[in-house]
């Protein structure tokens, strides 16, 4: 068993900001979930399986996104900045930027049930109606100017009226004639506090629902223009609210956190007459919710000002929280420097670890060096060489290379200038294992490797899209420990090998139906995959088949392992042991080891006892990995939000997390309440 024990340098100092959620809009023939964040960059989520980040489009520093609609497989958003932005999901950048009428902000944006109409409120006052073509947005026609901006709006079943919300009143539009039909006053709880709505949603009966800033949700008759039954959900503003699919249910939110749930009842004796009642109440989150929705199988998407994107249902009660992280690799570890590089949101850290005696820490974990970006722009990849002598990021306008020399407590950080025009802005940045090449995967959709010296030069372009190996953007890239192989999966889950040194194709694996959420090859080039369903793949690089390992495990994963909520995000390999791989998510890290014999379907998977975490911020301490394995499939769970794990040395494994404490501390006050003896 010692030959097994390892030491664990837990480091801690990874201090992310949380970003805000403002927006979710979810389209569910293909299962994706969008969600804008306070810094206006925007994920995709694939849901269909373990929910996983396949896309990211950083945000511009000067925009916003106040409000996200689908239209079928196409995103369009709005904001500040007064223009409709449909987005290129392949290139991760805006398509198409439309303007409002005379350039107002943009509060609010819906699709009608056809897909063939936009219509988008403003700030003084208009609604836009936009006719949708397969070349993008061709303007229609402005409806009658209002008073007072418009926060919210909502088509109804037949696309021929539009609900819009403001200071007071909700009005109820006739598209064709661009006249209000109805004006309907919300009241006040306070006579000079005027009273926002914030959020609507239409039934297919015409019933209009809103939510306002009294904390009331109020259901009115669209057909009549009166007001049907009304109930003081919160203490405060509900900023969101969204409809079932059945439109028997609604679920509501804001500034005060509990998710309520309304459900619609039948009255007994009176025919066809219901009523909306309260039900079941959710405290998911402990901050202002500021966007929800709802997909076909009842799953509530909810998300809000801790930055969490929460995932929950009910019955049976089930609740997962994904983290505020930033995606894409955001730790590289410099293994003969023993330095390592953490990507914040607009800067980029390296740190010098800590050095160990006697399992003690007898020298603290010094930061290097603190490099801003240019303009302040969100850093989309950075990277740092093995010997920590070249340091790389890019933003989404330009892509940087430095050398980077340390020597006692002098630093030198140099611009490499006049980059081959192949270096373009890039998601994906890696440097080769002898640090001699830096592979640059651009938001184009090409693959530039480049030899380093004083003056860098291109060895070869790949563009994976023209040849057919892959027909999305890169979302994963890596490279076997020798140097040997590159490569590169797609979100179609088109996973391709190169030579490195030729860039000479080599194989492409057999498709699979899921994507791929992380993959590594092995010192003995076996290419181990994990897909978002859980599924492990081993493929061995020089026979071009699937290992022995691999065909005995295709169907005898144990559902336990199968129905983990959280995605696989990287694959590691210990040195000592050819045989044991090692799977990390957002809390846990699962070890396989080939020589075991696998476990049955329903087998539970037992977890390895660690040592308790230490307070401290960077520290030593003693596990063994492999020790009491019975079968196959063992995990170590001690950990929150594992944002990294990797070998540092044969024996010495990083663990790189950030503490939720860390990211609540950063948020403000919640909303008071009153509580009895408090």
């Amino acid at each position: 068993m010692e030959k097994n024990l390892c030491k664990v340098h837990n480091i801690r100092f990874y201090n992310l900001e949380p970003r805000a959620i403002h927006c979710i809009a979810y389209e569910s023939s293909h299962r994706k979930l969008a969600v804008s964040r306070a810094d206006s960059s925007l994920e995709i989520w694939d849901v269909s399986n373990a929910p996983h980040v396949e896309r990211f489009i950083p945000g511009a520093s000067d925009s916003s996104i106040e409000a996200l609609s689908w239209c079928g497989t196409r995103l369009f958003s709005t904001g500040l900045q007064g223009v409709i932005v449909e987005y290129n999901l392949i290139k991760l950048s805006p398509k198409s930027v439309t303007p409002v009428t005379a350039g107002f902000s943009a509060w609010c944006l819906d699709v009608n049930r056809t897909h063939s109409s936009l219509a988008v409120g403003t700030e003084d006052g208009y609604i836009n109606i936009f006719s949708i073509t397969d070349d993008g947005l061709q303007y229609e026609k402005v409806l009658d100017k209002q008073e007072g901006r418009i926060l919210c709006l909502s088509w109804d079943a037949t696309g021929d009226f539009i609900v819009s919300g403001s200071s007071d009143t909700i009005r109820i539009w006739n598209v064709n004639t661009g006249h209000a039909i109805h004006r309907m006053t919300t009241g006040r709880s306070q006579t000079k506090k005027e009273t926002i709505v914030w959020c609507l949603a239409v039934t297919d009966d015409f019933t209009v629902i809103s939510g306002d800033s009294r904390g009331q949700v109020c259901f009115w008759d669209g057909n009549m223009g009166v007001l049907s039954e009304s109930h003081e959900s919160h203490m405060a503003d509900i900023f969101c609210l969204c409809l079932s699919r059945d439109q028997t249910n609604i679920y509501c939110a804001g500034m005060d956190p509990i998710i309520a749930n309304y459900v619609n009842v039948k009255i007994k004796g009176q025919g066809r007459k219901s009523r909306w009642v309260k039900s079941v109440q959710r405290r998911i989150h402990d901050h202002d919710v500021r966007a929800l929705a709802l997909d076909e199988n009842g799953h509530l998407f909810s998300g809000g000002l801790d930055g969490y994107l929460a995932i929950s249902s009910y019955p049976p009660k089930v609740l997962v929280k994904y983290p505020p992280l930033l995606q894409g690799r955001s730790v590289v570890v410099a293994h003969e420097a023993c330095c390592i590089l953490l990507r914040h949101h607009k800067f980029v850290e390296v740190w010098r670890l800590g050095e160990e005696r006697d399992g003690i820490m007898s020298q603290p974990a010094t930061r290097l060096l603190t490099l801003n970006s240019r303009g302040a722009e969100a850093v989309t990849a950075a990277t740092i060489s093995g010997d920590s002598q070249w340091l790389a990021y890019s933003t989404r306008s330009c892509l940087r290379l430095f050398s980077f020399h340390v020597k006692d407590e002098d630093i030198s950080l140099q611009k490499v200038k006049h980059l081959p025009d192949e270096c373009e802005p890039a998601h994906h940045l890696l440097f080769s294992h002898d640090s001699t090449r830096l592979i640059i995967a651009t938001f184009q959709g090409a693959i530039v490797v480049l030899q380093l010296s004083d003056q860098p030069c291109l060895v070869y372009c790949l563009r994976p899209i023209h040849e057919k190996l892959h027909t999305d953007t890169v979302f994963l890239l890596g490279l076997s420990p020798d140097d040997q192989y590159l490569f590169a999966a797609d979100h179609e889950s088109h996973i391709a090998v190169w030579f490195l040194q030729s860039g000479k194709h080599y194989v492409t694996l057999p498709h699979y139906r899921c994507p791929a959420t992380a993959a590594a090859i092995s010192k003995t080039n076996n290419f181990v995959v994990v897909y978002s369903d859980h599924k492990i793949t081993e493929y061995d690089l020089r026979r071009k088949a699937f290992t022995k390992f691999s065909r005995d495990l295709d169907g005898r994963h144990p559902k336990q392992w199968l129905s983990r909520n959280f995605p696989v995000t990287n694959v590691i390999f210990d040195s000592r042991n050819p045989d044991m791989i090692m799977l990390q998510d957002d809390s846990t890290f699962c070890i396989v080891d080939k020589k075991k014999e696998l476990p049955a379907n329903e087998a539970k998977i037992p977890r390895i006892d660690s040592p308790a975490s230490d307070s401290q911020d960077s520290n030593i301490s003693r596990q063994s990995p492999a020790a009491s394995i019975v079968h196959a499939f063992h995990i170590v769970k001690k950990y929150k939000h594992l944002v990294h794990l990797e070998w540092l040395a044969d024996g010495v494994l990083a663990v790189v997390e950030v503490s939720p404490s860390t990211l609540i501390s950063q948020l403000p006050p919640t909303l008071a309440k009153k509580r009895f003896g408090v």
